[in-house]
């Protein structure tokens, strides 16, 4: 017996002191965890720092005879509390992240981990019931007593403890070495890449006998490379749909391979629901549609895409994995970028601070080698200087006619740089509409140079000239990568003022000094919360208001009919519509695009038009197809799907004959 209480305490020992180990060198994620269990916010960074201290004095008084009765009795009622609080959160279906073992391992809670601890538990209750009197032999001075079998037995245990701490020192020798050993390989990859094209390559200056990490990630205030990509529920997203929220977005390149991202999915998770109303979250991974897609149930994770290889990762400059960048709401690099789990926390507790206002200065980059510059698409001009002559382009109408837009300049002109995808282009119409309602004689004229679908900016039935630039040929001319932006034309065809950014700029070329503010977009809304209002036209231009869906489950579909994915499932979801669900809710499609678009779709459910897409935001869409369930009190009784199969995962399946 004596001898089963000593491996009991060097068992429960090893297990105390790893798990302090790991939390201490994770204590941010440790305090969060606290957080995420349902303890209030002021509390949890002091019991976050206090538990690792806990479970190392546990560990430490376990192994002396005369202390370890009574660590014993702390272990048990640490693990006592550790299984409570799980079994509450899975009661209320929560799975926050466990962190019992801090940096060295972490996962979401399950019955497993309630078996593991509860395990734990009763093995330091053996120690207090078994050895309250006498605790086994003292750590040294206990050996002589000993039979063939308990040497074998305690040799076996001793072996065990050692490997488990090895593993744990090289678990951690490991996760530091990737970070750098991935930076070394992209220092290599660079100087490889300039010798074969012949160029001279300038290493990165060595400090202190060690060479500096090489700066990593775009430059602040560079414009974002743009992509689209496939999500593991369908649906494509690109840079464009994300920034359409108008918030940063904090993009997370990953990997299902990789063990330190694995580590960070339930924060990112968190972020993706918390602090929604302040940045959006958008993870990048590769690999197997079927492995992410797994990641993404067991987390919660939404906005979860794709790419084929690592071809966003590198057009971001991003050498491994987890690393972190924000993209500002105008579409350029708001940070450095950020690599490992720690520096993303920092990074996101930083947004957070700002209220999402960045970008953050990074330190000075070290002299960048000559290389040949890859192809990509033109860059802009410098904005032409007040008094000179504006540029000349051809373009068409929306009607498809031939305009050259010098010819327009016959009096005070305000050029004005559009997208019909931009979320600041698309909060600024009505404030357009009232201008032009309201201009006079002696109020210039504004030409609409827009680049997007003719379909998408004929919806906006703007009563200014409106040309079409989709390969934004004249935003280039004039110096301008972003829109809303604008510029005044003196009636002599000369350049009448600089660059205007934004809705206020471009209102007050108009002679609009204080445009109406644009209300903050609401926060996006929790389970159990009321819904936002849903007030919009049908496509037979007649009101519809959801709140008189009362007393009846209703599904609402956000949806595009210009988007491909909404196309693959429309057949499905006429299916749907002929062949109803017993149980199934009613349905509401909260659309863009046009009325004619919409209609050509066939669908027998009530389509709503948002051009802004104002309503998706208030439920906390960014996407589509997306869809989200109210209860019968109207209050909202689902997260937000996204794709066609989380669509009919809240749809139902339908009846078959």
């Amino acid at each position: 017996m004596d001898a089963l209480l000593l491996i009991a305490r060097l068992g429960l020992a090893a297990v105390f002191g790893l798990a302090a180990v790991g939390k201490f060198l994770d204590l941010k994620g440790s305090q969060q965890a606290v957080e995420d269990f349902g303890v209030p916010r002021r509390f949890a960074a002091l019991i976050g720092l206090a538990l690792p201290v806990v479970e190392a004095l546990v560990a430490i008084f376990l192994l002396p005879v005369g202390t370890a009765r009574y660590a014993a009795i702390v272990g048990f009622l640490l693990m006592a509390a550790f299984v409570a609080g799980m079994v509450w959160n899975l009661r209320q279906g929560k799975t926050p992240d466990c962190h019992c073992f801090g940096q060295i391992h972490s996962e979401p809670i399950s019955v497993m981990t309630v078996a593991r601890n509860g395990l734990i538990g009763l093995v330091a209750l053996f120690v207090v019931i078994a050895g309250w009197s006498d605790p086994g032999y003292a750590l040294l001075g206990w050996v002589d007593g000993l039979s063939g079998f308990e040497w074998t037995l305690l040799v076996l245990t001793l072996l065990l403890i050692a490997g488990v701490a090895g593993l744990g020192w090289v678990v951690l020798q490991m996760l530091g070495q990737n970070g750098r050993l991935l930076l070394r390989l992209d220092e290599m990859e660079r100087s490889l890449d300039a010798v074969a094209a012949g160029e001279p390559y300038q290493a990165v200056a060595p400090e202190s006998g060690r060479p500096n990490d090489p700066v990593l990630g775009l430059p602040v205030g560079e414009k974002a490379p743009d992509f689209r990509l496939k999500g593991v529920h369908g649906e494509t997203m690109s840079l464009a749909s994300l920034l359409a929220a108008d918030k940063p977005v904090l993009l997370v390149f990953s990997d299902p391979g990789c063990g330190p991202c694995n580590a960070l999915l339930p924060s990112v998770s968190r972020w993706q629901q918390d602090h929604s109303e302040t940045f959006l979250t958008a993870i990048i991974s590769r690999g197997d549609v079927a492995a992410n897609l797994e990641k993404s149930r067991q987390h919660g994770l939404g906005m979860l895409l794709l790419q084929e290889d690592r071809e966003i990762s590198n057009a971001y400059k991003s050498p491994g994995t987890p690393s972190a960048v924000v993209v500002n709401a105008d579409g350029t690099i708001g940070s450095p970028l950020a690599g490992g789990a720690e520096k993303i926390r920092d990074l996101v507790q930083q947004l957070n601070r700002t209220g999402g206002r960045l970008p953050v200065e990074a330190p000075a980059p070290p002299p960048a080698p000559a290389s040949p510059k890859p192809a990509s698409r033109p860059q802009p001009s410098p904005s032409p200087a007040i008094g000179s002559v504006a540029p000349d382009l051809a373009l068409k109408d929306l009607a498809g006619n031939d305009v050259q837009l010098r010819d327009l300049f016959t009096r005070e002109t305000v050029l004005i740089f559009w997208s019909p995808t931009c979320g600041f282009c698309q909060r600024m119409v009505a404030d357009l509409k009232a201008w032009e309602k309201n201009a006079g004689e002696d109020d210039p004229q504004a030409i609409v140079i827009t680049s997007g679908s003719i379909e998408a900016n004929e919806a906006f039935r703007f009563a200014s000239i409106v040309l079409h630039d989709p390969e934004t040929q004249a935003m280039r001319l004039y110096g301008t990568s972003g829109t809303p932006t604008a510029i005044k034309i003196s009636a002599d065809g000369k350049v009448a003022s600089e660059l205007r950014v934004g809705q206020p700029g471009v209102m007050s070329l108009l002679g609009v000094e204080s445009a109406v503010p644009t209300p903050a977009a609401p926060e996006p809304v929790k389970i159990g919360e009321p819904a936002p209002p849903v007030v919009l036209d049908d496509l037979n231009g007649d009101e519809f208001d959801l709140g008189s869906q009362a007393g009846v489950e209703t599904a609402i579909i956000f949806w595009n009919p210009g988007c491909g994915f909404c196309s693959r499932m429309l057949d499905d979801l006429k299916a749907w519509e002929r062949e109803r669900p017993d149980s199934a809710p009613e349905l509401v499609l909260v659309s863009t695009g046009t009325v004619e678009a919409n209609a050509a779709q066939g669908l027998d459910s009530p389509v709503l038009i948002d051009h802004g897409f104002r309503i998706g935001r208030s439920f906390g869409a960014s996407g589509t197809p997306s869809a989200v369930l109210i209860d019968a009190d109207g209050k909202v009784a689902s997260r937000v799907a996204v794709g066609a199969q989380g669509v009919f995962d809240l749809l139902g399946k339908p009846k078959t004959k």
